[in-house]
């Protein structure tokens, strides 16, 4: 195997500049440069990464965690986030927590144990001990879903009590009068309780309340199981707002199997413009969410991080787009 001093006595230069510019440190000549990489091509010469991150002190990774990798707002994010951190040389490592959110404080340890630069959380809760180990984390943390930057942790957030708003604004133009919520579990404060209270305050101006509001996962199968079972307590449901697609997928299955007519008896709106929204049957109408440029941001916001830029950027706040298809 070649090796360093083998590299420099072909290119006719010092081990140190070999060095340089295998590290792509300032000052080196472009014709020297040039002449170095030859070399090293012709010696066949493997950097020793390991090493070389030992002295520079990176590694060029970044840990993400995500709650499931089936999920399309992931997929899309994760896009984002590579789409940003490749051409700046880092690498992604992926964790999946699936929704285990003892997994959530192992995974930071761990990828502070590998000395990852930064993680990047896809966050569907926020306690005080998932808290204290991001800000005890030694490497940068920045969050996307949840908003953590009441105490210091940038994150990318939706505008999710102002798309539940719309959503009740869109269901009262329908011309629904008893309305129900399909949402997650109680400690996703984006995607439960904030779209359940702009969905609320939308109807309190209307003078109209929530007739249900019923707590499952992000599964398909809960919005069926749901929907059946509240539709049955509540028959007068005309509108039904789903926290997300694969929710309210869910929902038209089964208002469908119960010989609902969706879009015209019952109108149902989801969140996210998953895949699925536009192939179900009835297509459904939902919200088109930027999960591809919420990654991209997060990636831009641990970069900056990392560099020691950027602290005055706490959060960003995306917004969202209203999407007309059948059901509502």
């Amino acid at each position: 195997m070649s090796s360093l001093h083998d590299v420099a006595r072909l290119a006719g230069v010092s081990k140190s500049t070999v060095s340089r510019v295998i590290n792509n440190e300032y000052g080196v000549k472009e014709a020297t440069k040039i002449k170095v990489l030859e070399a090293v091509s012709q010696c066949g010469y493997v950097v020793n990464q390991v090493a070389k991150d030992l002295k520079s002190q990176k590694t060029n990774l970044i840990g993400v965690i995500v709650p499931r990798v089936s999920s399309h707002a992931t997929a899309q994010g994760v896009d984002g986030l590579t789409a940003i951190f490749e051409p700046a040389g880092k690498h992604v490592l992926l964790a999946n927590t699936h929704q285990n959110h003892s997994k959530e404080l192992e995974y930071i340890q761990i990828f502070n144990q590998k000395r990852v630069e930064g993680i990047v959380f896809f966050a569907t809760h926020l306690d005080m001990p998932l808290i204290k180990a991001i800000q005890q984390s030694s490497v940068p943390v920045v969050l996307i879903g949840q908003d953590g930057s009441l105490y210091d942790i940038p994150s990318i957030t939706h505008d999710d009590f102002r798309v539940g708003y719309e959503a009740g604004q869109r269901l009262l133009a329908r011309g629904c009068q008893q309305i129900g919520f399909i949402g997650v579990q109680t400690d996703d404060l984006a995607v439960d309780e904030l779209r359940s209270q702009g969905l609320e305050k939308s109807l309190q101006m209307a003078q109209q309340q929530v007739i249900f509001h019923a707590h499952g996962d992000f599964s398909i199968e809960s919005g069926y199981r749901l929907a059946r079972e509240f539709l049955l307590a509540y028959p007068e449901t005309d509108g039904l707002f789903c926290a997300t697609d694969r929710i309210a997928v869910g929902a038209i299955k089964a208002l469908r199997e119960m010989g609902i007519p969706v879009g015209e008896q019952v109108k149902v709106l989801g969140v996210g413009n998953d895949e699925l929204a536009y192939i179900s049957s009835p297509a459904l109408s939902t919200f088109n969410y930027a999960f591809g440029k919420a990654g991209e941001n997060a990636a831009r916001m641990l970069l900056d991080r990392i560099e020691g830029r950027g602290r005055e950027m706490s959060k960003v706040v995306l917004t969202f787009e209203n999407i007309q298809r059948e059901t509502c």
